[in-house]
């Protein structure tokens, strides 16, 4: 060290200071995740006069480190002011990495305590001496207390870190259920099967999320609450959710995860629909909206704000007359394949029959859509009944998994069903295909059923709700576009990473911005053979090399052409 800063630095050796009695000691630090080694030093400290600590505020820290600290301002004063030996406590009133020398300029300390690892030491000193303080640095060497193993905060976070890692490590032995209550659940209330593209470019329609608190009744598998997705989400995640990530990007990382074999070597037939995870990353009421033969929604309406007296109504309202009944029996045979006949997929079938099938299940859905914002339960009870004959027609198995296989329990789940149906109630939809649940509309009450609680909470990073006007004017069903729904003319509401856009219909230069960046997204993700959703189908359904190659030099046009409009509107 320099000469000026030699003659002002003590090595403290453990003995006394002389006259130590009459001296101010300061030391200054964060003090979070208190140890062992913080007590030893505080004593060490108080050998040589009267201890005063000055505590770095949260504020600071979080300005300093990029965090605040674990522990609030008031919880760390109130923890060293119980040390022994501490004749004052007190949070630092000044700032930056030395904050200790406005308490300095208060206090007039005769001494400056610090470890043998303080750094800075001659920066620091010519601090006090600018303001014209005549205080001696005592530097003394980390140790422990007898009998106790050294302890820093470096070395505690850095054992947090291996119990952390041993704990993400034993969760991936866990059953699911104890990700039960961590992981979210979800109902596709209406619209199901309108997120697959061999459906919606049929007809243009809607999925309708609504997603749950945790029930220990309702949340269990085979019910179609999106069990397959949240195992997917488990293995993803470990058991937590993504809270870095916008519910849009996170849902798409999910869906990619699940059809993974499908976008990569087209081994499975069947994708996982987008609904499931849009439903479980999207908080409160949802209407996902599907069209041009597309897996991905073009535009989501999320309604998640119970703040807003209308929402909050809605939410309350749904709670209500939505009754969730347990089917008495097994509704879903061994080896069950909701797919064993597809109408919309069976070339002998019309395509005019087709488009009617598919027409009857947008209208429904999008029927459901209008009589959750009116609170018509008569409304919505028909719309459930109507979506279950579309999928009748549509899907057989769906509604009767033992059809022609077991007239007995075909039977005894039919008349399950006409108990809960119109007249008996307003109408009724199994909760998934197959059956799992009935969900009941009734404004009474029905014997025997439970109720569920919508989740408003974020699932994942918040994002903001859209409002009623919005959920009004909504894209509706109808038949399917002249070009893609995802175009340039079509307003979003949501962008790539799940926030929405400033405007309801942004303008051009936003949307360019948006055309880049999900150009760009999708062309990482391409490239680096990702398991994820783009926003381009193309990308996904890319399964060999050639149209690998294909799709990323599409996604590289695409991208130009995004940035040469940006520029030029800009």
């Amino acid at each position: 060290r320099h000469a000026r800063v030699r003659h002002s630095v003590w090595r403290h050796s453990g003995m006394e200071w002389p006259g130590s009695s009459a001296k101010k000691v300061l030391v200054s630090g964060c003090f979070d995740l208190l140890h062992s080694g913080h007590v030893e030093f505080f004593q060490e400290a108080a050998t040589l006069g009267e201890l005063y600590v000055r505590i770095g505020t949260s504020d600071n820290v979080q300005a300093l480190k990029g965090r605040a600290p674990m522990y609030s301002d008031e919880e760390r004063l109130f923890i060293v002011r119980q040390i022994k030996g501490v004749h004052n406590a007190a949070l630092s009133v000044g700032s930056g990495r030395f904050d200790f020398v406005e308490d300095a300029k208060e206090l007039r300390p005769d001494i400056y305590f610090v470890n043998d690892d303080a750094s800075q030491l001659e920066e620091r000193m010519s601090l006090f001496e600018k303001a014209g303080l005549d205080v001696r640095i005592v530097v003394a060497p980390r140790k422990a207390a007898p009998g106790l193993e050294e302890r820093s905060s470096t070395s505690m976070k850095e054992r947090l870190r291996e119990m952390l890692a041993a704990e993400d490590a034993a969760k991936q032995q866990l059953p699911m259920e104890a990700f039960h209550r961590s992981l979210p659940w979800r109902f596709c209330f209406c619209g199901g099967w309108m997120d697959l593209k061999w459906c919606n470019e049929l007809w243009s329609g809607c999925a309708i999320t609504i997603n749950i608190a945790f029930h220990e009744g309702i949340c269990r598998d085979e019910c179609g609450l999106a069990t397959s997705s949240r195992k997917w989400a488990a293995k993803l995640w470990n058991g937590g959710m993504p809270k870095h990530l916008g519910p849009l990007r996170a849902a798409q990382f999910l869906w990619g995860a699940e059809n993974f074999d499908a976008a990569a070597t087209e081994e499975r037939l069947y994708w996982a629909g987008s609904q499931d995870h849009c439903g479980l990353l999207f908080s409160g009421v949802n209407k996902l909206c599907y069209a041009g033969g597309r897996h991905w929604p073009h535009t989501v309406v999320s309604l998640c704000d119970p703040a807003d007296p209308r929402q909050a109504a809605i939410f309350a309202w749904l709670e209500r007359v939505v009754h969730i009944v347990d089917i008495p029996f097994v509704s879903r045979p061994p080896g069950y394949n909701s797919q064993e006949v597809n109408r919309l997929k069976d070339p002998s079938v019309p395509l005019a029959e087709k488009v009617r099938m598919v027409r009857t299940l947008a209208e429904a859905s999008e029927q459901a859509w209008e009589a959750i914002l009116a609170m018509d339960a008569a409304k919505l009870g028909k719309a459930l009944s109507d979506t279950m004959a579309a999928w009748e027609a549509m899907l057989p198995y769906t509604t009767d998994p033992y059809r022609g296989k077991d007239a007995a329990k075909s039977e005894e789940l039919r008349a399950f069903v006409a108990r809960h149906g119109f007249p008996h109630t307003a109408g009724c939809l199994f909760s998934g295909a197959g059956g799992g649940f009935l969900m009941v509309v009734s404004e009474a009450s029905v014997e025997g059923a439970m109720k569920m609680r919508i989740n408003t909470d974020p699932v994942v990073l918040p994002y903001g709700s859209s409002t009623i006007e919005e959920a009004h004017s909504a894209p509706r069903a109808g038949p399917p576009p002249s070009k893609p729904p995802w175009g340039v003319a079509t307003p979003w509401h949501l962008d790539v990473d799940g926030r929405p856009f400033p405007d309801k219909a942004p303008d051009a230069s936003q949307l360019a911005t948006q055309m880049w960046r999900s150009a760009s997204f999708a062309c990482s993700r391409v490239v680096a053979n990702a398991r994820s959703c783009l926003l381009f189908d193309s990308c996904v359904e890319a399964c060999n090399s050639d149209a690998r190659v294909a799709t990323v030099a599409a996604v590289a046009v695409a991208s130009v052409v995004g940035v040469a409009l940006g520029r030029g509107l800009r």
